[in-house]
Protein backbone atom coordinates (compact mmCIF):
# COMPACT_ATOMS: atom_id res chain seq x y z
CA UNK A 1 0.00 0.00 0.00
CA UNK A 2 1.36 3.41 -0.95
CA UNK A 3 0.41 6.72 0.65
CA UNK A 4 1.64 10.28 0.24
CA UNK A 5 2.78 12.85 2.78
CA UNK A 6 4.06 16.39 2.55
CA UNK A 7 7.71 17.32 3.22
CA UNK A 8 9.65 20.24 4.69
CA UNK A 9 13.45 20.29 4.94
CA UNK A 10 15.79 22.59 6.86
CA UNK A 11 19.60 22.86 6.63
CA UNK A 12 20.06 20.04 4.13
CA UNK A 13 22.93 21.02 1.86
CA UNK A 14 22.89 19.37 -0.55
CA UNK A 15 19.34 18.09 -0.67
CA UNK A 16 19.37 14.27 -0.88
CA UNK A 17 18.93 13.14 -4.47
CA UNK A 18 15.69 11.22 -3.83
CA UNK A 19 14.16 14.36 -2.29
CA UNK A 20 15.17 16.83 -4.99
CA UNK A 21 12.35 18.49 -6.88
CA UNK A 22 12.60 20.40 -10.14
CA UNK A 23 16.30 21.10 -9.49
CA UNK A 24 19.06 20.30 -6.99
CA UNK A 25 18.29 23.37 -4.86
CA UNK A 26 14.59 22.62 -4.51
CA UNK A 27 13.06 19.84 -2.40
CA UNK A 28 9.96 17.88 -3.28
CA UNK A 29 6.81 19.01 -1.54
CA UNK A 30 5.16 15.57 -1.54
CA UNK A 31 6.82 12.15 -1.18
CA UNK A 32 5.53 8.58 -1.36
CA UNK A 33 5.36 6.22 1.62
CA UNK A 34 5.32 2.42 1.49
CA UNK A 35 3.15 1.40 4.44
CA UNK A 36 4.61 -2.14 4.67
CA UNK A 37 8.11 -0.67 4.98
CA UNK A 38 6.85 1.77 7.62
CA UNK A 39 5.39 -1.16 9.56
CA UNK A 40 8.69 -3.05 9.29
CA UNK A 41 10.50 -0.17 10.99
CA UNK A 42 7.68 0.19 13.52
CA UNK A 43 7.88 -3.51 14.45
CA UNK A 44 11.67 -3.48 14.75
CA UNK A 45 11.57 -0.38 16.92
CA UNK A 46 8.56 -1.02 19.16
CA UNK A 47 8.68 -4.74 19.97
CA UNK A 48 11.20 -7.20 21.36
CA UNK A 49 9.91 -10.79 21.28
CA UNK A 50 6.25 -9.97 20.70
CA UNK A 51 4.87 -11.31 17.41
CA UNK A 52 4.06 -8.91 14.59
CA UNK A 53 0.29 -8.99 14.98
CA UNK A 54 -1.09 -8.50 12.43
CA UNK A 55 1.16 -8.85 9.39
CA UNK A 56 2.34 -5.88 7.33
CA UNK A 57 -0.56 -6.23 4.91
CA UNK A 58 -2.82 -5.46 7.86
CA UNK A 59 -0.61 -2.94 9.70
CA UNK A 60 -2.55 -2.17 12.87
CA UNK A 61 -2.78 1.51 12.00
CA UNK A 62 -4.03 1.08 8.43
CA UNK A 63 -7.56 0.25 9.51
CA UNK A 64 -7.74 3.76 10.98
CA UNK A 65 -6.59 5.49 7.80
CA UNK A 66 -8.92 7.33 5.46
CA UNK A 67 -9.37 5.85 1.99
CA UNK A 68 -7.44 7.65 -0.68
CA UNK A 69 -3.81 8.28 -1.45
CA UNK A 70 -2.84 10.66 1.37
CA UNK A 71 -1.80 9.49 4.83
CA UNK A 72 -4.70 10.71 7.01
CA UNK A 73 -6.36 9.16 10.06
CA UNK A 74 -10.09 8.74 10.51
CA UNK A 75 -11.96 10.89 13.05
CA UNK A 76 -9.56 12.47 15.58
CA UNK A 77 -6.69 10.00 15.18
CA UNK A 78 -5.36 7.03 17.13
CA UNK A 79 -6.45 6.73 20.76
CA UNK A 80 -9.52 7.54 22.81
CA UNK A 81 -7.72 9.80 25.29
CA UNK A 82 -5.03 12.48 25.13
CA UNK A 83 -2.43 10.19 26.73
CA UNK A 84 -3.26 7.32 24.36
CA UNK A 85 -3.00 9.60 21.34
CA UNK A 86 0.30 11.03 22.59
CA UNK A 87 1.85 7.59 23.16
CA UNK A 88 0.75 6.16 19.84
CA UNK A 89 1.74 9.21 17.85
CA UNK A 90 5.17 9.11 19.51
CA UNK A 91 5.68 5.44 18.55
CA UNK A 92 4.54 6.10 15.00
CA UNK A 93 6.74 9.19 14.81
CA UNK A 94 9.77 7.01 15.58
CA UNK A 95 8.80 4.63 12.78
CA UNK A 96 8.49 7.58 10.36
CA UNK A 97 11.92 8.81 11.46
CA UNK A 98 13.59 5.45 10.84
CA UNK A 99 11.77 5.02 7.52
CA UNK A 100 12.81 8.50 6.32
CA UNK A 101 16.47 8.10 7.28
CA UNK A 102 16.56 4.62 5.73
CA UNK A 103 14.82 5.48 2.47
CA UNK A 104 16.27 8.91 1.75
CA UNK A 105 19.54 9.30 3.67
CA UNK A 106 21.05 5.85 3.24
CA UNK A 107 21.04 4.87 6.91
CA UNK A 108 20.80 1.15 7.54
CA UNK A 109 21.29 0.40 11.24
CA UNK A 110 19.54 1.95 14.25
CA UNK A 111 20.51 1.68 17.92
CA UNK A 112 18.46 3.15 20.75
CA UNK A 113 20.49 5.78 22.56
CA UNK A 114 19.88 4.27 26.00
CA UNK A 115 21.70 1.10 24.86
CA UNK A 116 24.70 3.13 23.66
CA UNK A 117 25.33 5.59 26.48
CA UNK A 118 27.92 4.29 28.91
CA UNK A 119 28.25 0.95 27.12
CA UNK A 120 31.42 -0.95 27.94
CA UNK A 121 32.72 -3.34 25.29
CA UNK A 122 36.08 -4.81 24.47
CA UNK A 123 36.04 -3.47 20.90
CA UNK A 124 35.31 0.20 21.65
CA UNK A 125 39.04 1.06 21.62
CA UNK A 126 38.65 4.01 23.92
CA UNK A 127 35.77 5.94 22.42
CA UNK A 128 32.75 6.70 24.58
CA UNK A 129 29.14 7.79 24.15
CA UNK A 130 28.11 9.66 27.29
CA UNK A 131 25.40 11.87 28.69
CA UNK A 132 26.53 15.51 28.81
CA UNK A 133 23.58 17.03 30.72
CA UNK A 134 20.29 16.01 32.38
CA UNK A 135 17.18 15.79 30.25
CA UNK A 136 16.05 14.02 27.11
CA UNK A 137 18.67 12.88 24.61
CA UNK A 138 18.22 12.02 20.92
CA UNK A 139 16.44 8.72 20.29
CA UNK A 140 18.97 6.97 18.06
CA UNK A 141 22.53 6.54 17.01
CA UNK A 142 22.44 5.41 13.36
CA UNK A 143 24.89 4.07 10.80
CA UNK A 144 24.94 3.58 7.04
CA UNK A 145 27.06 0.44 7.41
CA UNK A 146 30.01 2.05 5.66
CA UNK A 147 31.49 4.03 8.57
CA UNK A 148 29.14 7.01 8.80
CA UNK A 149 27.30 7.59 12.08
CA UNK A 150 24.61 10.15 12.92
CA UNK A 151 22.28 10.98 15.79
CA UNK A 152 18.52 11.16 15.29
CA UNK A 153 15.57 12.51 17.23
CA UNK A 154 12.02 11.44 16.32
CA UNK A 155 8.74 13.21 17.04
CA UNK A 156 5.13 12.42 16.14
CA UNK A 157 2.21 14.68 16.99
CA UNK A 158 -1.15 16.06 15.89
CA UNK A 159 -0.44 19.67 16.79
CA UNK A 160 1.41 22.24 14.71
CA UNK A 161 5.10 21.78 13.83
CA UNK A 162 7.40 24.58 12.72
CA UNK A 163 11.17 24.94 12.42
CA UNK A 164 10.82 28.32 14.22
CA UNK A 165 8.72 27.02 17.11
CA UNK A 166 9.82 26.73 20.75
CA UNK A 167 9.26 22.97 20.55
CA UNK A 168 11.68 22.56 17.68
CA UNK A 169 14.22 24.67 19.56
CA UNK A 170 13.87 22.36 22.57
CA UNK A 171 14.38 19.32 20.33
CA UNK A 172 17.63 20.84 19.08
CA UNK A 173 18.79 21.14 22.68
CA UNK A 174 18.64 17.37 23.06
CA UNK A 175 21.73 17.10 20.86
CA UNK A 176 23.70 19.08 23.44
CA UNK A 177 22.98 16.45 26.12
CA UNK A 178 25.01 13.67 24.55
CA UNK A 179 28.69 13.57 23.65
CA UNK A 180 30.86 11.25 21.63
CA UNK A 181 34.43 11.13 22.93
CA UNK A 182 37.27 9.78 20.83
CA UNK A 183 40.17 7.68 22.14
CA UNK A 184 41.82 10.88 23.47
CA UNK A 185 38.60 11.64 25.40
CA UNK A 186 38.01 14.69 23.22
CA UNK A 187 34.38 15.47 22.24
CA UNK A 188 33.81 15.21 18.49
CA UNK A 189 30.99 16.62 16.37
CA UNK A 190 28.45 14.13 15.05
CA UNK A 191 25.92 14.90 12.37
CA UNK A 192 22.30 14.74 13.52
CA UNK A 193 18.74 14.68 12.21
CA UNK A 194 15.45 15.79 13.74
CA UNK A 195 12.47 14.13 12.04
CA UNK A 196 9.07 15.35 13.24
CA UNK A 197 5.83 14.15 11.68
CA UNK A 198 2.52 15.94 12.06
CA UNK A 199 -0.43 13.63 11.49
CA UNK A 200 -3.57 14.84 9.76
CA UNK A 201 -7.05 13.59 10.66
CA UNK A 202 -10.47 13.42 9.08
CA UNK A 203 -11.65 16.39 11.16
CA UNK A 204 -8.67 18.54 10.10
CA UNK A 205 -9.34 18.68 6.39
CA UNK A 206 -7.14 21.76 5.90
CA UNK A 207 -4.10 19.99 7.41
CA UNK A 208 -1.89 17.46 5.61
CA UNK A 209 0.32 14.84 7.20
CA UNK A 210 3.74 16.44 6.90
CA UNK A 211 7.27 15.34 7.74
CA UNK A 212 9.71 18.02 8.94
CA UNK A 213 13.41 17.14 8.85
CA UNK A 214 16.38 19.21 10.04
CA UNK A 215 20.11 18.55 10.21
CA UNK A 216 21.74 19.74 13.49
CA UNK A 217 25.01 18.50 15.05
CA UNK A 218 26.28 17.68 18.53
CA UNK A 219 28.76 19.97 20.20
CA UNK A 220 32.40 19.03 19.77
CA UNK A 221 35.83 20.41 19.07
CA UNK A 222 36.31 18.76 15.69
CA UNK A 223 34.44 16.46 13.28
CA UNK A 224 34.42 12.79 14.14
CA UNK A 225 37.39 10.98 12.60
CA UNK A 226 37.00 8.13 10.14
CA UNK A 227 38.54 5.67 12.61
CA UNK A 228 36.20 6.65 15.45
CA UNK A 229 33.21 6.67 13.11
CA UNK A 230 34.05 3.21 11.78
CA UNK A 231 34.33 1.73 15.28
CA UNK A 232 31.14 3.41 16.41
CA UNK A 233 29.38 2.23 13.25
CA UNK A 234 30.22 -1.38 14.14
CA UNK A 235 28.79 -0.85 17.60
CA UNK A 236 25.54 0.52 16.13
CA UNK A 237 25.29 -2.44 13.73
CA UNK A 238 25.84 -4.87 16.62
CA UNK A 239 23.04 -3.30 18.66
CA UNK A 240 20.77 -3.28 15.61
CA UNK A 241 21.30 -6.95 14.80
CA UNK A 242 21.01 -7.98 18.43
CA UNK A 243 17.47 -6.57 18.39
CA UNK A 244 16.72 -8.48 15.16
CA UNK A 245 18.09 -11.74 16.59
CA UNK A 246 15.95 -11.50 19.72
CA UNK A 247 12.87 -11.51 17.47
CA UNK A 248 14.19 -14.69 15.83
CA UNK A 249 14.39 -16.53 19.19
CA UNK A 250 18.19 -16.33 19.26
CA UNK A 251 18.84 -14.68 22.66
CA UNK A 252 22.32 -16.20 23.19
CA UNK A 253 23.57 -15.10 19.79
CA UNK A 254 21.97 -11.69 20.32
CA UNK A 255 23.75 -11.28 23.66
CA UNK A 256 27.12 -12.29 22.19
CA UNK A 257 26.75 -9.81 19.32
CA UNK A 258 25.51 -6.98 21.52
CA UNK A 259 28.29 -7.37 24.12
CA UNK A 260 31.07 -8.48 21.76
CA UNK A 261 31.76 -11.67 23.69
CA UNK A 262 32.65 -15.09 22.34
CA UNK A 263 29.86 -17.66 21.99
CA UNK A 264 31.06 -21.07 23.12
CA UNK A 265 31.30 -23.75 20.45
CA UNK A 266 29.26 -26.12 22.61
CA UNK A 267 26.25 -23.87 22.31
CA UNK A 268 24.71 -24.96 19.02
CA UNK A 269 22.39 -22.71 17.04
CA UNK A 270 19.59 -24.73 15.41
CA UNK A 271 17.68 -22.88 12.68
CA UNK A 272 15.24 -23.45 9.85
CA UNK A 273 16.24 -22.08 6.46
CA UNK A 274 13.43 -20.71 4.29
CA UNK A 275 13.00 -19.49 0.74
CA UNK A 276 10.39 -17.56 -1.17
CA UNK A 277 7.37 -19.53 -2.35
CA UNK A 278 7.15 -17.59 -5.60
CA UNK A 279 9.26 -16.16 -8.36
CA UNK A 280 12.89 -16.85 -9.17
CA UNK A 281 14.34 -15.09 -6.16
CA UNK A 282 17.53 -16.56 -4.72
CA UNK A 283 17.31 -15.18 -1.19
CA UNK A 284 17.43 -17.68 1.67
CA UNK A 285 16.46 -16.75 5.20
CA UNK A 286 16.86 -17.93 8.75
CA UNK A 287 13.57 -17.43 10.54
CA UNK A 288 10.15 -18.70 11.48
CA UNK A 289 6.56 -17.64 11.79
CA UNK A 290 4.22 -16.22 14.36
CA UNK A 291 0.53 -17.17 14.34
CA UNK A 292 -2.48 -16.71 16.56
CA UNK A 293 -5.76 -18.51 17.24
CA UNK A 294 -4.25 -21.95 16.79
CA UNK A 295 -2.56 -24.42 19.13
CA UNK A 296 -1.24 -26.65 16.34
CA UNK A 297 1.58 -26.29 13.82
CA UNK A 298 0.54 -24.67 10.56
CA UNK A 299 3.30 -26.43 8.58
CA UNK A 300 4.69 -29.98 8.52
CA UNK A 301 8.18 -30.48 7.06
CA UNK A 302 9.13 -34.12 6.65
CA UNK A 303 11.53 -35.87 4.26
CA UNK A 304 11.99 -32.66 2.33
CA UNK A 305 8.26 -32.22 1.75
CA UNK A 306 6.00 -29.65 3.31
CA UNK A 307 2.28 -29.63 3.95
CA UNK A 308 0.07 -27.02 5.48
CA UNK A 309 -2.04 -28.38 8.31
CA UNK A 310 -5.53 -27.72 9.53
CA UNK A 311 -7.75 -29.75 11.87
CA UNK A 312 -10.70 -28.10 10.14
CA UNK A 313 -10.26 -28.36 6.35
CA UNK A 314 -13.38 -26.24 5.81
CA UNK A 315 -12.09 -23.25 7.78
CA UNK A 316 -10.40 -20.40 5.95
CA UNK A 317 -7.61 -18.31 7.44
CA UNK A 318 -6.03 -21.06 9.55
CA UNK A 319 -2.74 -20.75 7.69
CA UNK A 320 -2.51 -17.00 8.17
CA UNK A 321 0.71 -16.39 10.05
CA UNK A 322 3.53 -13.87 9.73
CA UNK A 323 7.03 -14.84 8.69
CA UNK A 324 10.00 -13.02 10.26
CA UNK A 325 13.48 -13.74 8.96
CA UNK A 326 17.03 -12.62 8.25
CA UNK A 327 19.07 -13.17 5.10
CA UNK A 328 21.17 -16.33 5.49
CA UNK A 329 24.44 -14.67 4.41
CA UNK A 330 24.02 -12.00 7.08
CA UNK A 331 23.13 -14.61 9.72
CA UNK A 332 26.28 -16.60 8.88
CA UNK A 333 28.41 -13.48 9.28
CA UNK A 334 26.86 -12.79 12.69
CA UNK A 335 27.52 -16.36 13.83
CA UNK A 336 31.13 -16.13 12.64
CA UNK A 337 31.61 -12.89 14.60
CA UNK A 338 30.16 -14.46 17.76
CA UNK A 339 32.07 -17.74 17.48
CA UNK A 340 35.43 -16.05 16.89
CA UNK A 341 34.87 -12.83 18.87
CA UNK A 342 35.47 -10.75 15.75
CA UNK A 343 34.16 -7.27 14.94
CA UNK A 344 31.25 -7.32 12.55
CA UNK A 345 33.31 -5.52 9.91
CA UNK A 346 31.92 -5.35 6.41
CA UNK A 347 28.55 -7.08 6.36
CA UNK A 348 27.01 -8.35 3.12
CA UNK A 349 25.22 -5.79 0.98
CA UNK A 350 21.67 -7.06 0.56
CA UNK A 351 19.56 -5.96 -2.38
CA UNK A 352 16.00 -6.07 -1.05
CA UNK A 353 12.91 -6.96 -3.02
CA UNK A 354 10.60 -4.06 -3.74
CA UNK A 355 7.04 -3.73 -4.98
CA UNK A 356 6.41 -7.49 -4.97
CA UNK A 357 3.40 -7.40 -2.66
CA UNK A 358 1.92 -4.70 -0.46
CA UNK A 359 2.29 -6.81 2.69
CA UNK A 360 5.91 -7.85 2.15
CA UNK A 361 8.86 -5.77 3.34
CA UNK A 362 12.56 -6.49 3.02
CA UNK A 363 15.27 -4.06 4.14
CA UNK A 364 18.93 -3.66 3.23
CA UNK A 365 19.95 -5.10 6.62
CA UNK A 366 18.63 -8.44 5.33
CA UNK A 367 15.55 -8.57 7.54
CA UNK A 368 12.22 -9.56 6.01
CA UNK A 369 8.64 -9.69 7.22
CA UNK A 370 5.56 -10.86 5.38
CA UNK A 371 2.66 -13.33 5.16
CA UNK A 372 3.59 -16.94 5.93
CA UNK A 373 2.06 -18.15 2.67
CA UNK A 374 4.84 -16.40 0.75
CA UNK A 375 7.64 -18.47 2.36
CA UNK A 376 8.55 -22.17 2.33
CA UNK A 377 10.79 -24.03 4.84
CA UNK A 378 13.64 -25.60 2.88
CA UNK A 379 15.88 -27.40 5.39
CA UNK A 380 17.16 -27.55 8.93
CA UNK A 381 20.67 -26.44 9.85
CA UNK A 382 22.86 -26.07 12.91
CA UNK A 383 25.60 -23.47 13.31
Amino acid sequence: MKKTLHLALSQYEPIPLSLQGANAEEAKQVIELDVASLYHHYYQDSYETAPPDPNPALFEHTSFLMPGVEFRFQANGLGASTNAKRNRSSELGQAFCRWFLYEHLGLKYFAHMDSMVGASRSDLHGYTVERAAPGDMPDYLCSDGAGTVVLAEAKGRYTSVSFKSKEFSSWRQQFTRVRVLDARKKPVRVKGHIVATRFATEYQSAIQTKLYAEDPSTEGQEPISMDTAALLSRHVAASHYADVLVKLDQPLLAHAIRRSIRLDDLLGIPVTIWRFAFGDFEHEFVGGYYARDTAQPLIDFKDGHISRRSSDPFRLGVHSGTFVGLDLSVFKRLVDAARNNRPLGDLPEIEPLRDVYSGLSMLRDGSVIGPLQMFIPDRFARF
